[in-house]
């Protein structure tokens, strides 16, 4: 027995090393050239982790209560040892990936086999322009999504097979800390709900037979937040193909003019029937995973006691809009989100070679359909997509860094496809693995070739530095850089968007603000 636990984790770690490398060796291109696609949402973790050294202890990102933020306090170890830049940030967010992509593949290879676990990890290593640049992003919500989801996912399976209590805590931890970092563990939520269902036999029968187990009192109740649940639902799907109402009913004002608060409202009336519910029949069991949620949940907690942060923002979408947003949906979101377009909107590769991700998707539903494999993977992307609409998340095409977590699912869903055909053609399998790669490969390459330098941060710098200029204004998307870039020796306060910081926006007001995009004259830019 111990030469088998030694075998094992000698198996554990001889694999975490291949995927590491791996992993590295594919980003390590990008990563040396990371200060090219660093933004102001980078720059302020980035300063975030210093004031850590400094004794601060944020909780959330500065300006906000919500996008919780561990991260930094993991980039600060970092920059204590080997000092702050872009490259040791987007180094933090890189290291967490590989736990996760470790990860995913323990997961992967229980749930599925081993060689999909090998396909998948492979085809997330080679992924699309956008899943590298959220992998090396100072902002590692995304990465920190995939963490929390993946743990999640552990733990259903480990509860599964042993039914632990440790299982239901460290579930309920994952969907507590995901919460914390950001609302995307929704969507783990809600899939693994449906998948649950398509999963257990008769599950109408076991679902009657709940509710037959609850007090009649506590059935009518339900009954009545259920209705009201589809009142709103109703009311949502009133305000997105309308125009919605507002008018008074007994001298109270009454509005349905917002589809998407509307269906947040209808959601958590759901969670508060659900909970009623679980908490009366499965007491014992439940308690485990809410005390979980709370201990995972707890910074947020206690980051929201007195914060005056903003608060997350629900945009309003309705059908007519939706119409409207159609050529962004279609021509620049969703290429984005598949690499057929780059972070920055640039093509990369023939946009109809979709196609052939489409029909390796095609070629998995239908395998997934047929050999009643687990469907959560599956289900995931839809599920988010659906939520992403529903949830008020759109605004432009840069939205789509609200579905990134979709690739949860999307390197399985084309893993089982590979799969699928290769014991059907052990030729057609390999074709579509090595085609597969090639053209995220390929979309990687023509990322790469538009990494420009970012000389306009440099020249603002030399400029700053030439008037002699330690305190300053200048825009959103500049003002953080140029006081990362700096360490702080010129501090850059903001003229529009979020004034994340006071302190840089005192100090600058206070030295007589400077307009810093002057720096940018046609004289001084030569």
């Amino acid at each position: 027995m111990p030469s088998d636990g030694r075998s094992g984790r000698t198996h554990d770690l001889a694999t975490f090393a291949v995927i590491a490398a791996a992993t590295i060796a594919a980003r390590l291109p990008f990563l040396l050239r990371s200060d090219r696609f660093f933004d102001a949402d980078e720059a302020v973790e980035g300063l975030m982790a210093r004031h850590v050294l400094l004794g601060e202890h944020p909780l959330f990102l500065w300006g906000q209560r919500y996008k919780g933020v561990p991260e930094v306090y993991l980039t600060s170890v970092v920059f204590r040892a080997a000092g702050s830049s872009v490259v040791a940030l987007k180094a933090v967010t890189l290291a967490c990936f590989i736990v996760f992509l470790w990860l995913n593949f323990r997961l992967v290879e229980r749930v599925c086999s081993r060689r999909i676990a090998w396909i998948a990890t492979a085809l997330f290593i080679a992924g699309p322009p956008a899943l590298v640049q959220w992998t090396l992003s100072g902002s590692a919500e995304i990465v920190m999504t995939l963490l929390c989801g993946v743990v999640l996912l552990l733990a259903v399976d480990w509860w599964r097979r042993a039914r632990s209590t440790g299982a239901l805590v460290l579930a309920g931890a994952a969907i507590g800390a995901g919460l914390w970092i950001q609302q995307y563990v929704l969507y783990y939520v809600v899939a693994l709900a449906l998948a649950a269902a398509w999963e257990i036999p008769d599950w109408r029968e076991t679902m009657t037979g709940v509710r037959r187990r609850l007090p009649g009192w506590l059935q009518a109740i339900l009954a009545v937040l259920a209705a009201v649940a589809a009142v709103y639902v109703l009311l949502g799907l009133l305000a997105f193909f309308s125009a919605g109402f507002d008018a008074r009913v007994a001298g109270m004002r009454i509005t349905a003019t917002h589809p998407q608060k509307m269906w947040w409202i209808a959601g958590a009336l759901i969670v508060v029937i659900v909970g009623l519910g679980a908490v009366s029949v499965f007491r014992r069991q439940v308690v485990w995973p809410v005390l979980g949620m709370l201990a995972g949940y707890a910074p947020a907690i206690v980051g929201r006691i007195g914060n005056q942060g903003l608060g997350a923002p629900i945009a309003r979408l309705d059908a007519a809009s939706l119409g409207a947003a159609w050529p962004d949906l279609t021509g620049l979101m969703l290429p984005m989100l598949l690499g057929f377009r780059d972070p920055m909107a640039r093509r990369t590769v023939a946009a109809p070679l979709v196609l052939a991700l489409l029909a390796l998707a095609l070629v998995s539903y239908i395998s997934v359909w047929r050999h009643k494999l687990t469907p959560f993977f599956h289900v995931f992307p839809l599920v988010a997509t659906a939520m992403f609409f529903v949830s008020g998340s759109y605004i432009d095409a840069t939205s789509y860094r609200y579905l990134m977590p979709v690739y949860a699912a999307l390197p399985v869903i084309y893993a089982v496809g590979v799969d699928a055909l290769w014991r059907w053609s052990w030729s057609a399998g390999v074709f579509a693995l090595a085609f597969t790669l090639l053209l995220f490969g390929a979309q990687q390459i023509g990322w790469y070739q538009h990494l420009e330098p970012d000389r306009a941060s440099a020249q603002m710098i030399a400029c700053l530095d030439r008037a002699g200029v330690r305190a300053a204004r200048a825009g959103y998307w500049s003002s953080y850089k140029i006081t990362f870039l700096t360490g702080e020796r010129i501090i850059v306060a903001p003229t529009d968007g979020v004034d994340r910081y006071p302190p840089y926006s005192a100090l600058a007001g206070g030295d007589g603000p400077v307009d810093a995009v002057s720096c940018f004259s046609p004289s001084e830019a030569r």
